[in-house]
């Protein structure tokens, strides 16, 4: 790359390595790549705040306010991306969510439901409009009767959860070691498969959750 002020080629780091200016944020830049992170999927998560917090006082507004346009623009962008990658990779779920998106799947937002649990769903929906009756009608026995049946399928969701969870965090060192030993270009596609999968039930089941806690709290 090079630089926007003294045109000397840089590495993509955040400063010129020969005039030391901060750089304009290149265009297509993901939170990966922003923190020189390789796209793994087990992160470093005490070694991620290190390096946020290093960064946030380095590209902070306030260490450029007698700096060009140009360099306070850059400070405020890279501020901004830097809090977004941050708040987006420390997390599991959302990095994964991330790295999905980055690799074109769209579909892990689909929210599909598992079909396993097709039957448990109609008999869910059953149940809150159980509970909805029961608190219109205003019967004691009814409603306690629908709350507890709701309670107990929630404890379900919430230990199915669970297991999806495990079995998507077993695909991160799959993952991991693909990259390590420069084979992910043949297993990117059935992990990716098969995450995408995993978070597009773990989203149908989080919204069912959700519903579920909405009528009964």
């Amino acid at each position: 790359m090079i630089c926007s002020y003294c045109e000397a080629t840089t590495d993509g780091g955040h400063f010129c390595s020969a005039c030391k200016r901060l750089q304009p944020v290149a265009q297509g830049t993901d939170y990966f790549a922003f923190l020189s992170l390789p796209k793994k999927l087990r992160l470093d998560e005490a070694a991620l705040e290190k390096t946020f917090y290093a960064l946030s006082r380095q590209f902070h507004p306030d260490y450029f306010m007698n700096a060009s346009d140009a360099e306070r623009l850059a400070s405020m962008e890279r501020s901004s991306l830097l809090n977004d990658a941050y708040r987006t990779l420390r997390e599991p779920l959302q990095r994964t969510k991330y790295l999905l998106a980055l690799e074109g799947y769209k579909e892990a937002e689909k929210k599909s439901p598992p079909a396993d649990l097709l039957e448990e769903v109609f008999e869910l929906n059953m149940q809150v409009e159980e509970l909805k009756a029961a608190k219109k009608m205003g019967d004691a026995d009814e409603l306690l009767e629908a709350r507890s049946a709701l309670e107990e399928a929630l404890a379900h969701l919430n230990d199915k959860l669970k297991e999806l969870d495990e079995r998507l965090f077993k695909f991160f060192d799959q993952w991991d070691s693909a990259i390590d030993n420069a084979t992910i270009a043949t297993q990117k596609k059935p992990l990716l498969d098969q995450m995408s999968e995993l978070m597009s039930h773990r989203a149908y089941i989080g919204n069912l959750v959700r519903d579920i806690k909405e009528e009964l709290y």
